[in-house]
C-alpha cells in the first residue's frame, strides 16, 4: 500500500493547503475586525505625490503614492489602491494632501485606509466566502468520498495501479518544487514569509530612517529583473552616536554600476539599532507582490494537473487490466 499511501498523502496536502487560502484570503478582514477593538487606528495626513489611473470609467481605481509620517514620526512613502466613487470632487491629485488611517490591526499587511471609521467588512462578502469554502469541501468531499471507496474495494489493484500512474511522481514535484522555488526566493530577498513581514512591518512604521555609508559589497550572482542583486555592508549612526553595521541585498537597476553606490538610505528600529533594512526594500512592495502572483498561478496550475492525474488515475482506470 506504499504508493496508495503516498498518492492520497499528497492530495490532502494540496486540498488542505487551498482550503487555508481559501479561507485565509476570505476572512483576514473579518478577523481584522476583532483586532481592531482591541489596538484601534491611529490618523495621519498624507500627501499625494503620483496618481496613476488602473482602470477609468466612472468610478476609475486609481494607484496613489502616498508621503506620511509613520508611528515615529519619520516619512515614509507608501502605495495604495482606491476606487475614486466621486470623481467630480477631484479628491486625489498630485501635491493635495489626505487624511488617511493606520490600522495597526492589520498588521502585517497594509494598513493605510481612507476611512477614519474602524475597519468594516460587508455581512454580503462574509456569505459568498462562506459560499465559497463550502462547495469547496462539498466538492473535496464528493472527490475524495468516491476515490476512496473504489479504492478500498479493490487496493491491491489500486496499489499496482499508482506504482505505474506518473500521479504521485507528479505530486512529488508539485510539492518539491513549491517548496523549493519558494526558499530560493526567499534566499534572493524577493519573497518574504509571514515572520518577515512582520519584521519588515515594524522597521518601515515604527522604524527612523538614516544615511549609511557602504562598507563593502558583493554579487550574489543572482539576476531579478535582468538586473544584478548584491549583498550591501553598511554603516550608520543611531540617535544616541553608537556606530551601527548592517547588511541587506540591494538590486543594482538601470545599468547603475554596484561600485558607484556609495551610500543608502536605511531604516531601524529605535530601541534595538541593529535591526535594519534598505528603505527601499520596504517601501517598494510592487515586484515582491507581482513575483508572489505568479508563483501562486503557478503553484495552483501544477495543483490542477495533480488532481486532473489523479481523478483520471482512479477513475479512468481499468480495475482488470
Amino acid at each position: 500500500m506504499t504508493y496508495t499511501v503516498l498518492t492520497l498523502s499528497l492530495i490532502a496536502i494540496v486540498l488542505f493547503y487551498w482550503l487555508y487560502n481559501l479561507m485565509s484570503n476570505c476572512f483576514s478582514r473579518a478577523f481584522c475586525i476583532v483586532r481592531n477593538r482591541k489596538s484601534g487606528s491611529v490618523t495621519k495626513e498624507a500627501s499625494i505625490i503620483a496618481v496613476n489611473t488602473i482602470r477609468g470609467g466612472k468610478k476609475p481605481l486609481l494607484e496613489l503614492l502616498l508621503l506620511f509620517e509613520n508611528f515615529s514620526g519619520h516619512h515614509i512613502h507608501r502605495k495604495i489602491r482606491v476606487w475614486d466613487t466621486k470623481p467630480h470632487l477631484r479628491r486625489f491629485e498630485m501635491d493635495k494632501t489626505i487624511e488617511i488611517g493606520l490600522n495597526i490591526a492589520r498588521k502585517p499587511k497594509n494598513p493605510i485606509f481612507l476611512s477614519q471609521k474602524p475597519c468594516r467588512f460587508s455581512f454580503v462578502m462574509v456569505i459568498i466566502c462562506s459560499i465559497k469554502i463550502i462547495v469547496y469541501v462539498i466538492g473535496s468531499y464528493i472527490l475524495m468520498g468516491e476515490a476512496l471507496e473504489r479504492i478500498f474495494s479493490a487496493p491491491n489493484t489500486y496499489e499496482q495501479i499508482f506504482a505505474t500512474s506518473y500521479t504521485w511522481q507528479i505530486g512529488l514535484t508539485l510539492i518539491g518544487m513549491s517548496v523549493f522555488l519558494y526558499l530560493l526566493l526567499q534566499k534572493i530577498g524577493v519573497l518574504v514569509d509571514k515572520k518577515s513581514l512582520e519584521h519588515n512591518w515594524n522597521l518601515l512604521f515604527y522604524g527612523i530612517g538614516t544615511t549609511a555609508t557602504v562598507s563593502d559589497r558583493k554579487n550574489t550572482g543572482t539576476l531579478v529583473r535582468a538586473e544584478p542583486v548584491f549583498d550591501f555592508s553598511y554603516l550608520f549612526r543611531s540617535q544616541n552616536g553608537e556606530k551601527i553595521k548592517g547588511t541587506d541585498k540591494k538590486i543594482a537597476e538601470n545599468n547603475q554600476s554596484a561600485q558607484e553606490i556609495d551610500q543608502v538610505e536605511v531604516m531601524y528600529l529605535p530601541g534595538s539599532p541593529y535591526v535594519s533594512r534598505i528603505t527601499e526594500n520596504l517601501e517598494n512592495q510592487d515586484f515582491s507582490r507581482f513575483l508572489h502572483t505568479i508563483f501562486m498561478v503557478a503553484v495552483f496550475i501544477f495543483s490542477l494537473v495533480f488532481l486532473i492525474s489523479f481523478y483520471q488515475t482512479v477513475f479512468h482506470s481499468t480495475i482488470n487490466g
